[in-house]
């Protein structure tokens, strides 16, 4: 029943795609607004209330469902969770705008590409002097981390016995570390970014090592060992690093010179100097992107279907 859900509701994703302004988004936005609103006082004791009151009543109620459905009948409960990962997994969340900017850039339209790419970052980041590698790199970066939070994250907390409740949740927590802390308190902020790092610890990782699987395995394993000092959020780094590696391109900030001091410990060990590896950021790399997107999701399907056949095997 997973790897089915999964795939159908993979085939009706691009069917019909799930929208970044889809009502189920709205939903879940307010859902959360409704719960800073009401319990954000500014406290680390309210940050961690808020958490529980935001994420475990959608969680409880999912699940609910699901076993009031599977208890009168296993193909509604098959539905909904097709249902569920249908309207949570969000592939178009992430690629219509990286193949909107791919296509700008295949035209040599560059001022387009900017301003999608303004669009899709949001407020914080000026686009107008970016260099056509520079739209590339933030592109890339944006892609890889949008395929982890909207595919294969969902994917690993549909597998685990919460099921479709286990994508609610994981959405959820997504969705508060990245919208509270810049509209609540730091407390709440701190909590949601603390809450979705625990539970998103092991999703990513084995997101690295998928990427690693289907791509360039010794470039990605070595960017995920010497890179990771060059993206702030540690959950990122990893996937970055790793995506980066297995593409065989340049991303995040050039990595810095060691001081005098530690080249000579280097030296005296016998380490060899950290290099940044793979080429600079250009077109062709958008499409490589593409396709380690791909093999990775069939991937994660096909060792999915094996584990299903292994369970009615025994």
């Amino acid at each position: 029943m997973t790897f089915l859900s999964i795939l159908f509701a993979l085939i009706a994703e691009q069917y019909k795609p799930v929208e970044k302004g889809h009502w189920i988004r709205r939903l879940s936005q307010a859902w959360l607004d409704f719960v800073v609103r009401n319990i954000d006082s500014g406290t680390e004791r309210s940050g961690r209330l808020a958490c529980l009151t935001a994420f475990f009543p959608p969680v409880i109620l999912v699940l609910g469902v699901h076993i009031l459905l599977l208890s009168m009948q296993p193909l509604l409960a098959f539905a909904w969770n097709i249902l569920i990962v249908y309207f949570y997994l969000g592939f178009r969340q992430f690629s219509h705008s990286f193949t909107a900017i791919h296509e700008a850039l295949l035209e040599r339209n560059l001022e387009l590409a900017r301003t999608i790419l303004a669009e899709w970052q949001g407020d914080g980041i000026n686009t107008d002097t970016m260099t056509e590698s520079e739209v590339i790199r933030l592109a890339l970066e944006r892609a890889i981390v949008g395929s982890h939070r909207h595919v294969f994250g969902v994917i690993f907390w549909f597998m685990l016995p919460l099921g479709p409740a286990g994508v609610v949740l994981y959405r959820l927590a997504d969705l508060a570390s990245e919208c509270w802390p810049s509209h609540a308190s730091a407390s709440l902020g701190q909590a949601a970014r603390k809450f979705f790092h625990a539970i998103d610890w092991l999703p990513t990782r084995l997101t690295a090592i998928g990427f690693a699987i289907v791509g360039n395995f010794e470039d990605a394993i070595y960017a995920w060992r010497f890179h990771l000092r060059k993206w702030a959020n540690e959950l990122e780094a990893v996937i970055l690093a790793a995506g980066a590696g297995a593409i065989g391109v340049r991303l995040g900030s050039p990595l810095p010179e060691p001081d005098s001091d530690e080249a000579l410990r280097m030296a005296e060990a016998g380490e060899p100097p950290v290099i940044d590896i793979g080429a600079e950021a250009s077109v062709r790399s958008m499409r490589s992107a593409v396709g380690l997107v791909w093999r990775a999701v069939i991937l994660w399907l096909v060792l999915i279907a094996l584990m299903t056949i292994s369970v009615w095997l025994g």
